[in-house]
């Protein structure tokens, strides 16, 4: 019998490559018309770094991740997913020192040992990116417009957002209490993975394929929303989680809020998120991701707040029902300065509207000086910036800086600000 590809693996060939290719172009695109640059991380990576990152008591650990000895007798593990190795590299290479917040994005194989089915591979492809460096809420909202705009963009037409809050560290401790508490009388009708997740980390129970499990888990938030609201959030995070919410309603970005979900991954903190297609069964979330406050520092590294998700290509071209976009990238772009934090709204809206129309645009979230967000776009490689102060948004007009040619700024409407700038910008983009 001929040798036959590995179970769990597949070739590439004819009409298929084409459909990757579109795929990955249109991913490459959108990240970078949002200011993300492209890094690649090695195939392989210490144990330790997934071990410490993932949780011990997560599927990936106990039963998922292809994990040998080298010829050193060093752990090696095939990575599994994406975000442990960016942040690995972000403190490796110094980027929280001379980049501070770091926009990255990544497209390329993970590995699993699981058992092979209709959307789930031994080798697989992702798309993610990490916003690293910022607590601020609109890195969520930017990360979940973008994120919705690649599923879009590789032909997903029929697809629903889940948005939730797992909350700061105390929020999950009262939570997890409250739900062991609500499961406590039901605990033996759990599967015996579930029994053992009820001690160690009872949210997994919510992530449990066995129907039966899932119900229970229902079942108790449906109680616990009833007595207390589920999430159970801190003022802080409702905060946080209200802007959020705010912020993507002011975007365009429909999402369902009531559904009960947990990631399969312990690094979660506050804003969490699936997108899920429909017509591919059991397994439909076709991207994922979150907010993760912690990692960075967990690394050796300092506090950091980072927000980041993953597509499957795989399961993103199952699910489509139209060829993926295949749209020339924009070559030039701008970077929006607000001489205010709480001008950042405004900003963000400008940026939709430039983004949809094909330019890049950048801004900045945490409320940086302008010396330092114009600093900034140089580095970045714009070609103009938009100043918007206190004086523009009386005036209802906007600053405009060209950093190639110099010479004197100008002045735009609001209401014609989106098309003047994408008529200049025929041809660049940010880089």
């Amino acid at each position: 019998m001929a040798i036959q590809a590995v179970r769990g693996t597949s070739d590439l060939l004819g009409d298929d490559v084409k459909r990757w290719s579109a795929a990955e172009h249109a991913a490459r695109r959108l990240a970078r018309l949002y200011g993300y640059a492209e890094l690649r991380t090695p195939l392989i990576e210490d144990a330790k770094l997934f071990l410490r990152s993932l949780g011990e008591t997560t599927d990936l650990i106990q039963k998922e991740m292809f994990q040998f000895k080298d010829r050193g007798d060093h752990d090696i593990v095939l990575r599994p997913e994406g975000t442990a190795p960016v942040v690995r590299a972000y403190l490796e290479h110094n980027l929280h020192k001379t980049q501070g917040f770091a926009k990255l994005f990544y497209l390329g194989p993970m590995f699993r040992a699981e058992r092979p089915q209709a959307g789930r591979f031994r080798q697989f492809h992702q798309f993610g990116v990490e916003a690293i460096g910022s607590h601020s809420p609109w890195v969520d909202v930017e990360v979940i417009v973008l994120c919705q705009a690649c599923v879009r963009a590789c032909g997903v037409t029929d697809a629903v957002t889940w948005l939730s809050s797992m909350g700061c560290r105390d929020d999950q401790q009262r939570s997890a209490s409250e739900l062991r508490s609500q499961l406590e009388d039901e605990r033996t009708k759990l599967c015996p993975d579930c029994q053992k997740r009820f001690e160690r980390n009872v949210f997994r129970v919510l992530d449990c394929r066995k129907d039966r499990c899932q119900n229970e888990a229902r079942a108790a938030i449906a109680r616990i929303r009833s007595k207390t609201g589920y999430p159970i959030l801190c003022d802080s995070c409702t905060t946080h989680f209200d802007t959020v919410r705010g912020g993507l309603r002011d975007a365009g970005v429909t999402f369902d809020d009531t559904q009960v979900f947990a990631r399969g991954l312990d690094y979660y903190t506050r804003t969490v998120f699936e997108v899920r297609a429909k017509g591919l069964g059991a397994q439909d979330a076709v991207a994922a991701g979150g907010r993760y406050d912690h990692l960075v520092e967990e690394f050796g590294g300092p506090p950091s707040g980072a927000c980041g998700f993953a597509a499957g290509i795989e399961r993103l071209l199952l699910a489509a029902t139209k060829p993926p976009s295949t749209e020339t990238p924009p070559r030039q772009g701008i970077y929006l300065a607000t001489a205010q934090p709480a001008f950042v709204n405004e900003g963000f809206r400008f940026a939709q509207q430039l983004r949809a129309l094909g330019v890049g645009a950048v801004l900045d979230y945490d409320g940086r000086s302008l010396k330092a967000q114009l600093r900034e776009a140089d580095k970045a490689g714009c070609r103009l910036v938009a100043i918007l102060g206190e004086q523009e948004l009386k005036r209802r007009e906007v600053t405009v800086k060209d950093l190639e040619e110099g010479g004197p700024q100008d002045t735009i409407g609001f209401d014609v600000f989106a098309q003047e700038i994408a008529k200049r910008l025929k041809t660049t983009a940010c880089h």
